[in-house]
């Protein structure tokens, strides 16, 4: 008579489970950060999507004010404050919270661009090479600019890098009030690049290192960090 002989069952030996979660988490050490890259990026895409619409409607805007671009704010501290962003909301349709006015890789859902000085209400003309003109970019959202309607930290009206007493945000720094210097200069690489108060009125350079800017043609492009020119804020160095 034949007996059956019953068949051991034997599961994982430690050693192959501990292979296996290695093999598992160096996968995950490698996906991962694509992963978020590939995120980024897409949040970039509809960012300078909003870039270029915004640029749309500041040249609609200065077609409809005898060729004068919006000033970055007006009757500022009174109950009449207007910023750009508000002068231009009947081109675009949409509130301060969501919408073309909020960079999706921003921390609030306020307003995540600023305005360029220079250019606050100024004339079309007035930029020398306007195809190389910033007019807005992306800025560092400040709690205490909180919007009050609806909580959420915005950027500041306007950028500092045109405004006299900051020439120093330069390297080489031009002389002062902008009367000379090289059209060349850079913004300086150790300024804040943070959502806090300590950094209101500078660009935020959230994309990759680089940030979606606009420019007086009505045309949007990504500048890296460190690539923005004196000669494209000032139209004077043009």
């Amino acid at each position: 008579m034949f007996r059956l002989r019953k068949r051991s069952l034997t599961g994982f030996t430690l050693i192959e489970l501990l292979v296996v979660i290695a093999i598992i988490a160096i996968l995950a050490a490698i996906l991962f950060p694509v992963f978020a890259q590939a995120r980024e990026k897409a949040r970039a895409t509809t960012c300078l999507s909003n870039g270029k619409q915004i640029a749309l409607s500041i040249s609609m805007y200065a077609q409809d004010y005898d060729e004068t671009f919006p000033i970055s704010i007006q009757a500022a501290g009174t109950t009449a404050e207007t910023w750009w962003d508000d002068s231009i909301q009947p081109y675009i349709k949409t509130g301060s919270k969501g919408g073309i006015l909020t960079c999706p890789s921003a921390p609030s859902a306020g307003y995540g661009y600023s305005f360029n000085q220079a250019m606050s209400g100024k004339s079309i003309a007035s930029a020398n090479a306007p195809a190389d003109t910033v007019m807005t970019a992306d800025a560092a959202q400040c709690p205490k600019l909180r919007d009050a309607v609806n909580g959420l930290n915005r950027a500041n009206p306007w950028f500092l890098y045109t405004v006299n007493g900051n020439e120093n945000l330069w390297t080489p720094a031009p002389g002062t009030g902008f009367t000379n210097g090289n059209p060349d200069a850079t913004i300086r690489a150790d300024l804040l690049d943070t959502d806090t108060d300590a950094a209101q009125g500078l660009a935020r350079f959230r994309h990759n290192e680089g940030a979606n800017t606009t420019f007086a043609d009505g045309h949007a492009k990504y500048v890296r960090k460190g690539a923005f020119k004196l000669k494209q804020w000032l139209p004077a160095y043009q």
